[in-house]
């Protein structure tokens, strides 16, 4: 029996209560397209480094390094990234730096006088001295090539329920999804505020996690929860790539009101209501203030992608979860990057057995691995 091509290899690396993903999409010439999504908090770069150095030397190249957005468990990683030879590698840096951001008011200027060149935006500007434009990164050793899929210009979709394609040539199509202008607005009234959180002390408290018994997941499900408020998140850099018949949502910490539109924008925009995808990494870690109902509705997948260990928020919620089991196509697959007593309780032989839906760790040995998918070509 032939065994059928990988289409999308994603590799979600254990990054803590973080984000640090790798995907690649073999192309027809041999080459593979390679992206980088995150770096995890700081303490990840060990871990990202051997992992890009295992890279065949010949082939070491990062097509796109997206930075979704300035939280310290997704940028702490890229700031050492940035300051290694490897970023020589990388051939465009998605990013919104304060120079892409709308102005909101009066004496605001979107100029590069704000210290708005990306290593100055993520390791402060006393450690980058030259002066950037929005179409380049400076690191002190070259310009990086910035958001040129942009023509240096925001990562954005305009207005709620907007996206933008960017067609690789023979590779993938990836279509942005988050943020909207009005999230980059937000931001942009509180980057300084933003940016200071996201670079100050990172060291976040780890509390024993005691999660309840699973048992009524339609009250779970159910359960009324807020709504993500975060200026940050809400300004996240969130993806469908698809190559080959395959596709994945990459879910970034962004609103679940903003991927549920750009989905059906997507969706309707191809003559339907519902856009059928392969995979979903869900947004926020798996917080049930991201993870809502009609984005599931919107987009079903047969796999939903879970980035966290779950040592400090608590991560996933099990009213997300609750969500996902019941509200996707039946048989689904959970991919957890760590095996804890939280993810855990998912396999459960009875829930397992009720509900029909499968569960994926890291697997023994290979712990450090994180979560690793391939979804299978179609054409």
């Amino acid at each position: 029996m032939a065994t059928v091509p990988t289409a999308i290899h994603v590799e979600v690396l254990p990054a803590r209560l973080g984000d640090c993903l790798l995907v690649e999409c073999p192309r027809p010439d041999g080459t593979t397209w390679r992206m980088l999504v995150d770096g995890g908090p700081p303490d990840t770069w060990p871990l990202l480094e051997a992992r890009l150095r295992r890279l065949d030397p010949d082939d070491r190249h990062i097509d796109v390094a997206v930075i979704t957005h300035i939280d310290s468990d997704h940028i702490g990683g890229m700031l050492p990234f940035l300051a290694s030879d490897l970023a020589a590698d990388v051939r465009d840096f998605w990013f919104n730096g304060r120079t892409h951001l709308p102005v909101t008011g009066p004496g605001r200027p979107r100029s590069v006088d704000q210290g708005e060149s990306l290593v100055a935006a993520l390791r402060g500007p006393d450690e980058d001295p030259l002066a950037g434009g929005p179409s380049v990164l400076q690191s002190r050793r070259r310009a990086l090539p910035w958001n040129v899929a942009f023509g240096g210009g925001p990562v954005d979709t305009g207005a709620a329920g907007g996206f933008v394609e960017v067609a690789v040539p023979g590779g993938p199509t990836v279509t942005v999804l988050s943020p909207t202008t009005k999230r980059l607005m937000r931001l942009a009234d509180s980057w300084s505020r933003s940016l200071r959180d996201a670079l100050g002390d990172h060291a976040r408290e780890v509390a024993l996690d005691v999660p309840e018994p699973l048992a009524d997941l339609q009250h779970l499900a159910d359960e009324r929860t807020p709504r993500d408020t975060s200026v940050p998140n809400g300004s996240s850099i969130a993806l469908l790539v698809e190559h080959r018949g395959a596709s994945v949502v990459l879910g970034a910490d962004a609103f679940g009101s903003v991927l549920t539109a750009a989905l059906q924008g997507v969706a309707r925009a191809r003559g339907g209501e519902t856009l059928t995808v392969d995979a979903l990494k869900l947004p926020h870690h798996g917080s049930d203030a991201n993870v809502v109902a009609a984005l599931l509705e919107v987009a079903p997948a047969s796999h939903y992608l879970v980035s966290t260990n779950g040592d400090v928020f608590h991560h996933p919620d099990d009213a997300a979860m609750a969500r996902v089991v019941l509200g996707a196509p039946a048989g689904p697959t959970l991919w957890f990057n760590y095996r804890t007593p939280r993810t855990e309780r998912w396999a459960d032989p009875r829930l397992v057995e009720a509900h029909g839906h499968r569960v994926a760790f890291p697997e023994p040995g290979h712990a450090g691995a994180g979560a690793v998918i391939d979804l299978p070509a179609r054409r």
